[in-house]
């Protein structure tokens, strides 16, 4: 048999193959391969790449320069995608560095407009759904949004972004990258499985009035939740190529067997906390006076619940907003995320 050497030597020609774990594109010698195609034999290239133990090898030689992939928690309006939109510094903006938002909920389009005018270059913002016209069960024509459709965008984009990640060429540096409202993707996940996977509704709408005989089935859910956690793959492989990511969602209720609130958690696959490297809760406070009355000072503040890369910053709070009434604003930010200290 040959070895690499002698194969390489017969190489008809070179082809440019990207290496994961050096971030380059290296030419790599490929050879003449017999393949049977529809009951014909041909000859096709086959490239010759880096052995598994060559890999393994370069992963103890390169140390990832980043290892931000975040969990941003709160209600409406304390200031996610805000923090996250105000991490780049001001070299990092003259360079021309991106941020790019899948803007579910349409809140990195509003901020980006509202406070980044100066730099709205530096921001791309772009809305996953897609639409489509059916009929109700009246034959009366309705929109709705086209769920299987809108999946397969969300992965063609994250496929561009991966893409684009890896092999930067003149294109802008990809800084980070922010999924807003990840319970909305997590809605488009669930009625997948019932359109497309199980075939129990026509549409949206449909599956949530629909029967669902099957739905108590476990191994169904997990169709649901394999295929929410198509973007946090897409959101792993993102930051081993150096981006910053961030996942956006909102809190909803736990209750009880009797219907009781009993407190709240993040509006995600359960399991998606497990696969982040930070957390971080948003909460808005009202400042009362010695009297207990309000004092029209309203405070906007992160929490850190969770922080493998510096355990220092866990359970510590950091004040980014402060409203007054009759005055302006405060915004701080988070100064750890432009630092880079997360």
């Amino acid at each position: 048999m040959p070895n690499l050497n002698d194969l390489k030597k017969e190489a008809k020609k070179e082809e440019e193959v990207f290496d994961p774990s050096t971030g380059e594109t290296t030419p790599v010698a490929s050879v003449d391969e017999t393949v049977e195609y529809n009951g014909e034999l041909k000859s096709t290239p086959k490239p010759i790449g880096l052995t598994v133990w060559d890999e393994i090898v370069n992963a103890g030689e390169t140390i990832p320069n980043n290892m931000i992939l975040c969990g941003l928690v709160g209600p409406e309006g304390v200031g996610k995608t805000g923090i996250v939109l105000d991490s780049m510094t001001d070299e990092e903006k003259k360079r021309g560095d991106v941020i790019f938002v899948l803007d579910f909920d349409g809140g990195g389009q509003t901020t980006r407009v509202t406070h980044h005018r100066e730099n709205a270059n530096n921001i791309r913002c772009l809305n996953p759904n897609v639409m489509f016209e059916t009929l109700d069960a009246d034959g009366e024509t309705r929109e709705a949004i086209d769920y299987p459709a809108t999946h397969r965008r969300v992965m063609k984009i994250g496929q561009t972004l991966v893409d684009w990640a890896a092999r930067p060429g003149d294109k802008p540096r990809l800084h980070s990258v922010l999924f807003t409202a990840v319970d909305l993707w997590d809605n488009v996940a669930t009625n997948c499985m019932f359109i497309e996977d199980l075939g129990t509704a026509p549409d949206g709408i449909g599956a949530k009035i629909a029967p669902h005989q099957q739905i108590g089935m476990r191994f169904n859910w997990q169709i649901r939740s394999t295929r929410f956690h198509q973007l946090t793959t897409i959101a792993r492989t993102l930051m081993s190529l150096g981006v910053r990511v961030y996942l956006e969602t909102h809190f909803k209720d736990i209750q009880d067997k009797a219907g009781n609130i009993t407190g709240k958690k993040a509006a995600w696959e359960k399991s998606t906390a497990n696969y982040l490297n930070q957390i971080l809760y948003f909460h808005k406070k009202k400042v009362r006076g010695e009297d207990g009355k309000t004092t029209g000072e309203t405070r906007y503040e992160v929490e850190f619940v969770k922080c493998k890369t510096n355990p220092e910053l866990l359970d510590q709070r950091r004040t980014i907003m402060v409203t007054k009434q009759n005055a302006s604003p405060e915004w701080f930010g988070l100064p750890e995320l432009r630092e880079g200290h997360i």
